[in-house]
């Protein structure tokens, strides 16, 4: 039985729909892929992911605030230092 005009066309409407579908759910694929990759980072290439560098920045963050705490409490222990030396100085020589 020989197939109409009508059934061809539809048949290559639906051939054609089929392999956009496929072609778009292949760009999507290599698009999770990527993102995936940009996410985790790529061990074999080098390549550090996005929560691999976060917990870095944390962790430098972190070490720069107990840097920071370090140099305001020794300031604070000079300033006290300084106060009471020179204190004890009017007091003795004042």
């Amino acid at each position: 039985m020989a197939k109409t005009n009508r059934e061809v066309s539809e048949e290559d409407t639906i051939r054609y729909e089929l392999q956009e579908i496929h072609d778009r759910l292949n760009s999507i694929e290599v698009t999770l892929a990527k993102l995936t990759q940009a996410v985790i980072g790529d061990k074999a290439f080098g390549q550090k992911g996005l929560v691999e560098q976060v917990n870095e920045h944390r962790k430098y963050i972190e070490n720069d605030k107990a840097l920071k705490n370090k140099f305001i409490g020794g300031s604070l222990v000079i300033g006290v230092l300084w106060t009471a030396l020179l204190k004890f100085w009017d007091k003795i020589f004042g």
